[in-house]
């Protein structure tokens, strides 16, 4: 019997078929992603865009209640704070330049000293503690302790921190005069006194020519005593006045709550009982306009004293000098001078601006998503106002995005062409399995890393007086931009590595071989010809490298720092080691601790529906060019 004359499986004549049962099985799973991806979107959507309403409330509860127009004056007066910590910082820098031998000197002996005390501190308490009982110690028990606090002051003075700043016999003496001390000493060490004395003398010294500065930096303190008293005051008449109001937004959110119930209640009884409760939850209408008329009754006080303020800080600029010594008092000199003349301006159109606020000024629906957007404040939690601006977040995203990939495209695009062009099949054997296996590594284990032993490395480095030129040296936060990028390029290489070589493999062998018969060298071939022909593969690499960058929350929750505030960038480079936080941290961080369904627990999800669109977008954008490539 023939193939054609074959009798069909029974199964067949009805229609199924193993072919078939594959192809279903493989399509339902295909909608069953889909559906699973539709639903993800449509929980995002309902919990988040509830936000910008309920957020609209609150800036209208902000704006009826008066704390807007406190803050039309409390930002002039954290302007003034601001600028007055910046042009004191200028100052004690400037003094500290010129005496750094003698800090250091000092900072590091003291460092020794407590270095030991912290551990030999329990042994040296229990002696204390036996001696200042008031009674008559056991002498065993003592000889005990005191062997132990010998053994452990041993240890101590085996392990102290380095010293680059004292010669060998000042430390040596240092180790002495602490080995030699007496257990209930309470005075520090003779070298510490002496070098700490030696850097106040050295300040004094420093701080005579600059005389003049520090009284224009006083005068400029104090100039904002009035505003700041005026601000105190008008902040307790409104934050009662906010309460209220909440309070009876609360009281009519109980009573719809229960109006709502009533409507499906299954028996007349319940329904009435329902009814009832609403009518008792129902809040009496808060008392603004008398709140809002004492407040108006400020106007003219907080115009005066902003004129006062303004009359008071008009000298400030030819009250500083033209220039200062020391780098660092130099860039915060230049940042004053920069920041003096809008400080000025605000100052002066203050009035108009106090004159002209009203409470009744509607709040428009556009005022919370621009507030969302361009906003530089994410304030939650607190007592005045919360506000959910999500530019710092924004920022701080896409700068540790960039040293990332300013890391990780170098070293995974350059090891992939290498692999794929250059190395031998050992060479092949044992690279591709190392840059691999780094996905293998958990991020919290990367986390931990990048805490306890890179960010301190680091931080340590930056200390050694040759790198003072580096921009952002000293470092003085371990946790900042630059260690999460790190770490974060570390991550990525592998997805830029993978799919570089893979963009590199799909050219074609044809266009190799007739570089060759052109009389091509390797590199002339691999540099001129295949890499141009795979460049939309390696560039979908990289944007699927930045999205895995941009996505990941576990590292930069550990290492970014966590400072929402958009960075110093008149530090130059050196706003790239300065702390921040991320759209992926946030999430993490404060998701577990909101109530269910309250403004700030919104706001995290549309959190969440912007750092989806991004990472769509991006995967979006590199599917395009890997499409691309493949033709």
């Amino acid at each position: 019997m023939s193939k054609t004359d074959e009798v069909p499986h029974r199964f067949s004549k009805q229609g199924f078929s193993l072919e078939k049962a594959i192809r279903f099985f493989f399509a339902s799973n295909a909608g069953l992603t889909i559906v699973i991806l539709v639903l993800i979107i449509a929980f995002l959507l309902k919990e988040g865009l509830g936000f910008f309403p309920g957020y609209r409330r609150e800036l209208e509860v902000y704006r009826i209640a008066g704390l807007e127009f406190v803050d039309l004056s409390r930002s002039n007066l954290t302007a003034h704070e601001q600028l007055s910590s910046v042009l004191n910082r200028a100052y004690f820098a400037q003094i500290n330049g010129l005496c750094a031998s003698e800090l250091k000197r000092s900072q590091e002996a003291a460092a020794v000293f407590n270095a030991y005390s912290e551990r030999s501190a329990a042994t040296h308490d229990l002696i204390v503690s036996n001696l200042d009982a008031g009674i008559a110690p056991d002498s065993e028990m003592l000889a005990t302790l005191r062997q132990n606090h010998a053994a452990s002051t041993r240890k101590a003075l085996a392990e102290l921190p380095a010293t680059p700043h004292l010669t060998r016999a000042e430390r040596a003496a240092l180790i002495q005069s602490i080995a030699t001390r007496e257990v209930s000493s309470k005075d520090d060490p003779p070298l510490v006194t002496a070098l700490a004395a030696q850097y106040a003398a050295a300040q004094q010294t420093h701080a005579e020519p600059l005389a003049g500065l520090r009284g224009t930096l006083d005068a400029f303190d104090a100039a904002g005593t009035d505003l700041s008293a005026l601000v105190s005051e008008m902040t307790v008449a409104v934050t009662a006045t906010k309460e209220a109001i909440q309070a009876g937004d609360v009281l009519e959110k109980n009573r719809t709550t229960l109006v709502a119930a009533a409507a499906h209640a299954k028996t007349p009884a319940a329904r009435e009982k329902l009814l009832a409760d609403a009518q008792t939850s129902l809040a009496a209408k808060t008392d603004i306009d008398g709140p809002m008329q004492a407040l108006m009754l400020r106007k003219p006080a907080c115009i005066a004293a902003h004129a006062d303020l303004r009359q008071a800080c008009a000298g400030i600029l030819d009250g500083l000098p033209a220039a200062l010594s020391q780098p660092e008092a130099e860039r915060l000199l230049r940042v004053a001078r920069k920041a003096i003349p809008a400080f000025m301006a605000n100052l002066e159109q203050a009035p108009q601006r106090i004159g002209q606020w009203r409470h009744d000024t509607p709040v428009p629906l556009t005022a919370a998503i621009g507030s969302f957007l361009t906003g530089k404040d994410w304030v939650t939690g607190g007592e005045w106002q919360d506000f959910y601006g999500i530019l710092p977040l924004l920022v701080g995203s896409l700068m540790i995005s960039l040293v990332a990939l300013c890391l990780a495209i170098p070293a995974g695009v350059g090891a992939a062409i290498y692999v794929n062009q250059f190395a031998s099949r050992l060479e092949q054997a044992v690279i591709k399995p190392v840059i691999e296996f780094i996905q293998a590594i958990p991020s919290v284990v990367l986390g931990f890393i990048g805490i306890l032993v890179f960010g301190s490395v680091l931080r340590d480095i930056s200390q050694f007086d040759s790198l003072a030129w580096v921009p952002g040296f000293p470092i003085e936060e371990r946790l900042n931009i630059f260690t999460a990028g790190c770490l974060l390029a570390l991550m990525s290489i592998p997805t830029i590595f993978t799919l570089a070589e893979d963009a590199l493999n799909n050219v074609p062998a044809a266009y190799a071989e007739a570089s060759d018969a052109l009389g091509a060298s390797r590199i002339q071939t691999s540099f001129r010809v295949i890499i141009p022909a795979a460049f939309s593969g390696i560039l979908a690499a990289v944007l699927l490298g930045l999205g895995r960058v941009i996505g990941e929350t576990m590292v930069v929750l550990l290492v970014a720092g966590n400072r929402i505030k958009i960075p110093d960038f008149s530090s130059g480079i050196g706003a790239f080691l300065q702390p921040s936080h991320t759209l992926t941290g946030i999430i993490a961080q404060e998701l577990g601790e909101v109530p269910l369904g309250s403004v700030h627990y919104r706001a995290l999800f549309v959190v969440g529906i912007l750092l989806f669109a991004i990472v769509l977008g991006i995967n979006a954008t590199a599917h395009k060019f890997v499409s691309r490539s493949r033709h």
